[in-house]
């Protein structure tokens, strides 16, 4: 048989061209069993469609973009594998931008992307937009394209999001520390600009209320690095809750040079990659994300969108949860 078309499968699989093209394209409205044989049988025929005439034909790209803050954030790195998953058993392609934290950068690329270029987006703000505050670029692109925001909420936009539930993950991983005996809890933070860093901390502050004050240290990784080494030098912490990679490092940095982990003098919570976590001697307890199970998430709700579904927009909370090892 020579290239294989949508009439071909049909005949193959005795459904319509119809039923096949849907779901090629994830919809709700195709069974999963009838997914899984459809793909099988692509699969198997290396069935490729003709974009150009889809494109010409239904006025559409087939494309999608991601914007990220940074690709080497190995959170979202994990989210765009998600994505990229997701959408490969799909007729879409993808289109991905990092903005590097800059809200002017994330302002070009949206104006750029919303100009014809691809039908819809999925966006993780900067966190120079979050300082701003300033979401204009954005308030009324739901009306035009799926626009899906994902992990860092934008309140005064309303659209599909598919968020983590930072401040619960923090809360129960501080209560757990609690419970552990800890009476002095430390928490750093390199994030404390964005909304994600701000419900990190608020749920630090809402688990000690009522039992320990309120140790915080924000800023840049030396200037973690120099405060927590002298409040261990004065015993005056037994517990650190690091909000991102950078303050978890740091704070593993000085633990180490100060030898306080192996014993336990300190546990340490914090935010890394696998990878990261789990080559370090002593390893890290860690709050993990899930992020490819966030860009699978995000990736099929944006499509289910982009499939002609018009009901009301959806906000799904992915649940955090803590890896234990050996430091806490």
């Amino acid at each position: 048989m020579g290239k294989v078309t949508l009439k071909d499968l049909s005949k193959i699989l005795n459904i319509s061209v119809s039923t096949i093209s849907k779901a090629l394209n994830d919809s709700t409205e195709i069974s999963t069993k009838t997914k899984k044989r459809v793909l099988k049988t692509v699969e198997i025929y290396g069935y490729q469609p003709n974009l150009i005439a889809k494109r010409l034909k239904s006025g559409k790209t087939f494309t999608f973009a991601v914007v990220i803050p940074s690709i080497q954030d190995s959170f979202f790195v994990r989210v765009l594998h998600g994505i990229e998953e997701a959408a490969s058993i799909t007729e879409y392609n993808l289109i991905t931008c990092s903005t590097r934290n800059s809200y002017a950068k994330e302002v070009e690329t949206i104006k750029s992307l919303s100009n014809g270029l691809v039908d819809a987006i999925i966006i993780a703000v900067s966190e120079e937009t979050q300082v701003k505050q300033d979401f204009s670029h954005l308030s009324g692109l739901e009306d035009e394209m799926p626009l899906l925001i994902v992990d860092r909420d934008v309140k005064s936009i309303n659209c599909d999001k598919v968020l983590v539930n930072d401040y619960e993950a923090v809360l129960n991983a501080v209560n757990g520390l609690i419970s552990d005996g800890r009476k002095s809890i430390a928490l750093v933070s390199c994030i404390n600009n964005s909304s994600v860093g701000k419900l990190r901390t608020k749920g630090y502050i809402n688990a000690i209320s009522n039992t320990q004050d309120t140790i915080i240290i924000e800023g840049s990784e030396e200037h973690i690095e120099k405060e927590l080494s002298s409040l261990i030098a004065k015993k005056n912490i037994d517990a650190i809750m690091a909000l991102d990679q950078e303050s978890s490092l740091a704070a593993y940095r000085v633990g180490k040079k100060k030898e306080v982990l192996t014993n336990k003098n300190i546990a340490i919570i914090g935010y890394a990659s696998r990878v990261i976590s789990e080559h370090l001697t002593p390893k890290l307890t860690t709050i993990d994300q899930h992020g490819k199970k966030v860009g699978i998430t995000s990736a099929k709700l944006l499509l289910k969108r982009l499939d002609k579904f018009d009901g009301e927009f959806e906000s799904v909370i992915v649940n955090s949860t803590v890896q234990k090892r050996f430091t806490s």
